[in-house]
């Protein structure tokens, strides 16, 4: 098929979203907020993380972080210096997809078994350390200690945790560790809120947090008098996280979604939920271009010679390899070794509308944030591998800001997860 078909094909499938439609998703996704915080039915949970107060720069002492949210986790230690740049040190680990299923308590004694491991590590077994938990998944908190799984996402589905109080959970299972029976959870939060308390700590005017990784959610700073489930309280700002992922379960999507949308949706552990997620997150861009790509194939548009065995796997390209076939024909090449120079070509355009598009839904929903915060300036902290590593991600998110006139700078959040929660155990 000619290069100009290909392209004209793929951009029928993968509607063009222009500035009125994003505007439009804008205004939605405002309303959602004003709902979730009014305590009405809302696809946005509006959580408020119970953080009323931000990093002042003069903390100090040692503090341990566990960032737990998606395809890898972090043990965290912070050294915090009044008034210096912190010392961090950390391990990762990566989640083997069994853990995703094992019941409840042993997924948390592997996570105390791990944190033990560091700190023996770094030689503090035995000491009294204050610990935040970062736990990157919907929670409905009632205190900034409390908070309850509301459900699973990302693929997990561990039994006996959804309803649950997740840090006495890690709590119980640290308390059973010999070499963690001293640390202790003082402060729970998710990684969207952890990333603006670390913006917070760089940069003056940071009033939102966005995760683009595996997943995505974002927070932000709003006034308690806007929150209704807070009257009463004397504080004047809290820290929302909105769940931002689960937009669109009211229909506001709709008419965005594709067939590979609506395939990628309905095989997923929670078809009907997360939709804003899933067309956004490094999680899903991949299953998308895949699904596109093997639609094309088997109508012997592209690789009609033989259909690689990596199209017929669920899940086999990820949101990394969506970047490298972006950036060059031999990216394509190390992902799809047989491709004709014409199957580079609809690879690399199926690539680069399924990841344009999930930038411009991302920028819309920083767009609802700014409405809310009636158009001030301010920085968002972002973090997460889509905004950091993808070729075009964070230039396309920037572009479409820039073409709705949103006045906020989105900046870097170097560690936001996990340097984020210790800095909000440090206030706690």
């Amino acid at each position: 098929m000619p290069t100009d078909q290909i392209i004209k094909q793929v951009m029928s499938e993968f509607k063009q979203i222009d500035k009125d439609r994003l505007c439009k998703l804008s205004d939605d996704m405002y309303k959602e907020m004003e709902k979730g915080l009014s305590g009405k039915k809302s696809s946005l949970l509006m959580i408020p993380t119970y953080i009323h107060r931000l990093p002042s720069g003069s903390e100090a002492g040692n503090f341990l972080a566990l960032d737990f949210g998606g395809s890898t986790f972090r043990v965290i230690l912070v050294k915090l210096i009044a008034n210096d740049s912190p010392v961090i040190k950390s391990t990762t680990i990566i989640m083997d997809n069994k853990m995703k299923s094992v019941a409840g308590e042993e997924l948390f004694d592997h996570l105390a078994q791990c944190v033990a491991d560091f700190v023996k590590k770094e030689s503090l077994e035995h000491t009294e350390i204050p610990l935040g938990f970062t736990f990157s998944f919907p929670m409905q908190q009632s205190s900034l200690c409390y908070g309850t799984l509301v459900r699973w996402t990302k693929g997990f589905k561990n039994a006996n945790v959804v309803d649950e109080n997740v840090a006495e959970l890690l709590n119980r299972a640290l308390s059973k560790n010999e070499v963690t029976k001293k640390i202790k959870v003082v402060a729970l939060a998710n990684d969207t809120a952890g990333t603006l308390v670390a913006g917070c700590s760089k940069y003056a005017n940071c009033h939102a947090g966005v995760i683009l990784g595996t997943g995505t959610n974002a927070a932000y700073s709003e006034k308690v008098s806007n929150v209704s489930s807070l009257a009463g309280c004397s504080e004047k700002m809290v820290v929302i996280n909105m769940e931002w992922g689960n937009f669109g379960e009211m229909g506001h999507l709709a008419d965005l979604l594709t067939d590979y949308d609506k395939q990628l949706d309905a095989a997923s552990n929670n078809p009907g939920n997360q939709l804003y997620e899933k067309m956004i997150s490094g999680l899903y861009i991949g299953e998308i271009s895949r699904l596109a790509l093997l639609s094309r194939a088997e109508a012997k548009v592209i690789f009609s010679d033989d259909i690689p065995d990596l199209l017929f796997k669920e899940n086999s390209l990820d949101g990394a390899a969506v970047s490298d076939c972006i950036s060059s024909e031999n990216g394509v090449k190390a992902v799809f070794p047989t491709a004709s120079p014409s199957d580079v070509v609809a690879v690399q355009e199926v690539c680069i509308a399924v990841s344009d598009r999930a930038a411009k839904l991302a920028a819309a929903g920083i767009y609802a944030i700014w409405l809310k915060r009636d158009k001030d300036e301010f920085t968002v902290a972002v973090d997460g591998s889509v905004f950091l590593k993808h070729a075009t991600f964070s230039k396309v998110m920037r572009s479409t800001l820039q073409e709705l006139g949103c006045s906020v700078s989105l900046e870097v959040a170097s560690d936001g997860s996990g340097l984020g929660s210790a800095l909000i155990a440090s206030i706690a």
